[in-house]
């Protein structure tokens, strides 16, 4: 008797996977809230790494070229703390931009983004401190391009604008 209830049960079993598999029961899928939590893209998975080394007062950008709703993985982390913006701006209209995260005096930052706007997100990195700073920044995901803008003239040494006076 056992032997039998062993295999009706291993049987009534099988027939629920396969009344599960063949979608029995089941109607039509339901909607996604949020239809870009299922993404299809045009191009592969890419990732890049970028060192930067900022010495006392220096700053710079690096941004990820994103279309909207193109999803981005990224990891950051420096020698010593440094201040950074991570924020994105549609480069054709800088009258508007989105700050993700700001941080006084930032070691790391270990996140993810889902661009709002197609563009330019990124990080803007400024060095404080008195000693030089190594910032390993790593970005994977879906994105066009990443543009590193280079450091930028101390705003100390700076020329001033010609008033024409």
């Amino acid at each position: 008797m056992q032997g039998f209830v062993i295999r009706t049960g291993i049987f009534g079993v099988a027939a629920l996977i396969l009344a599960a598999c063949s979608g029995a029961g089941s109607g039509d899928p339901a909607p996604l809230e949020n239809p870009a939590v299922y993404q299809n893209q045009q191009g592969p998975y890419r990732s890049e790494n970028v060192q930067v080394v900022l010495q006392p007062t220096e700053r710079t950008e690096i941004k990820a070229v994103m279309q909207q709703d193109q999803v981005l993985m990224y990891q950051w982390v420096s020698s010593a703390p440094v201040y950074v913006d991570f924020h994105g701006h549609d480069p054709d209209d800088d009258s508007y931009w989105y700050r993700y995260r700001e941080q006084e005096q930032g070691m790391n930052s270990f996140g993810s983004l889902v661009a709002p706007v197609s563009g330019e997100h990124g990080w803007y990195y400024r060095n404080d401190t008195d000693a030089e700073i190594v910032i390993d920044l790593r970005v994977s995901g879906y994105f066009e391009q990443v543009r590193d803008l280079g450091i930028f003239a101390n705003p100390e040494t700076e020329p001033e604008a010609d008033t024409g006076a």
